[in-house]
């Protein structure tokens, strides 16, 4: 547990150390010309998770079957596979899911119509093992534990 404990907050102080390093723009060179060098990491585009289909209907079939108290409903927000824990940006409009397996997921809803918009596969070329730990700080930084 203790080294546990040591590489979390090494990696934190590690993040934050980099972090707090100014930006250095080279003379003569606007921010955009410098945000038009960033390169791809060759992952391509994530591909979406089908949110209608066979699965959608058999889990809202499920739905109509659970009792909730008047005044409150059920309805299905998002199938994201393998989902454990959540957690919801603070001022966006993304939940970022966790799962006992290797992925989480960040699933959007764009139009805030209370209906996923999206679910996608976040950051697959991080190898995580076991992320069903997300979470926010308070100033807004995305952990996964």
């Amino acid at each position: 547990m203790r080294s546990l404990l040591f590489a979390v907050s090494t990696l934190a102080l590690g993040t934050a150390t980099a972090l707090a390093q100014p930006a250095v723009t080279p003379p003569g060179t606007s921010h955009m010309e410098k945000l038009g060098e960033f390169r791809q990491t060759g992952v391509g585009e994530r591909p979406l998770i089908p949110q209608t289909g066979r699965r959608a209907d058999a889990l809202n079939k499920n739905l109509q079957h659970i009792k909730v108290p008047p005044g409150f409903k059920i309805e299905l927000y998002a199938i994201v596979p393998d989902a454990r824990h959540m957690a919801v940006g603070p001022s966006t409009a993304v939940l970022f899911v966790g799962t006992r397996k290797n992925k989480v997921y960040a699933v959007t809803d764009r139009d805030k119509d209370r209906v996923a918009d999206e679910v996608k596969e976040f950051a697959p070329p991080v190898d995580f093992k076991i992320p069903n730990g997300v979470c926010f700080s308070r100033d807004g930084m995305l952990y996964v534990v």
